[in-house]
């Protein structure tokens, strides 16, 4: 029963995170990724995953920047068939993949097209997990994932009271600068093992706080159950980035 109504939390997250997707060119622009210069929709057909009743697509949508493009191609499934980028601002939008064209799929990633900042690309996860999302940061100058790591759902922001879950800006030299609420499992129950678990979890990731935050989500919970641990870091994405432990609230529930 308990695994049951987590999983229904769950069901309810994922979702709205969907939802959140269908929002984010606007949104997240207005947070700091970059606004394409261009975006195209090529409608190629209907999806073969779907009875022809229900309508669903297959679609590659193409992002202009200035000097790269990035493709989505999707059937309608959990996350897009692939995602890509190509080093030229000329690219066609077609689902043939050029030469220099750097084609992302499972297991190196898998969901879709996030955002830009300046020669980096954000990924998110095609799903959510404990309460977070991950997202993954690649270099378009190599191709190559330069970071990656889970964010609060934006669900959570005003259920929260926290004025930004993810937020990216210029820092240093100009080097991107991330902000953000990230997820991590602890290890351990922070409700039946208060103390304890709460030690360990300020060892193994640096969190200052000395009191440990009070888990909610645990009132139907029963015996033993690892705690999602939700706390403010910055990344400045370098070419070894590092997550750095900022100051702000600790949030803790079950895990999924």
């Amino acid at each position: 029963m308990i695994a049951t109504t987590h999983l229904q939390s769950y069901i309810v997250e994922v979702k709205l995170f969907v939802l959140l997707l269908l929002v984010a060119g606007s949104l997240n622009a207005q947070e700091g990724f970059d606004k394409p210069l261009k975006r195209t929709v090529v409608d190629l057909g209907p999806s073969p995953y779907y009875r022809p009743s229900q309508h669903v697509r297959k679609k590659l949508t193409c992002y202009y920047y200035s000097s790269f493009a990035v493709k989505q191609y999707d059937e309608g499934q959990k996350g897009a068939e692939w995602l890509s980028i190509v080093p030229s601002t000329q690219a066609a939008c077609v689902s043939r993949h050029s030469k220099d064209e750097r084609v992302y799929i499972s297991p190196e990633w898998s969901g879709y097209f996030w955002g830009v900042k300046a020669t980096f690309v954000f990924f998110s996860a095609a799903d959510g997990d404990d309460g977070g999302v991950p997202f993954g940061v690649f270099d378009v100058r190599t191709g190559r994932k330069l970071f990656e790591d889970s964010s609060l759902l934006e669900y959570y922001q005003k259920k929260l009271r926290i004025k930004h879950v993810f937020s990216i800006m210029k820092g240093t030299d100009q080097v991107p600068s991330l902000t953000y609420f990230r997820v991590v499992r602890a290890g351990c129950d922070l409700k039946t093992e208060q103390s304890d678990c709460w030690n360990r979890v300020r060892t193994d990731f640096g969190i200052k706080q000395a009191d440990s935050p009070s888990c909610s989500g645990y009132e139907k919970a029963d015996g033993i159950w690892e705690s999602a641990v939700v706390y403010p870091v910055s990344v400045l994405l370098t070419n070894s980035p590092q997550i750095k432990v900022v100051d702000g609230p600790v949030f803790c529930w079950p895990t999924n």
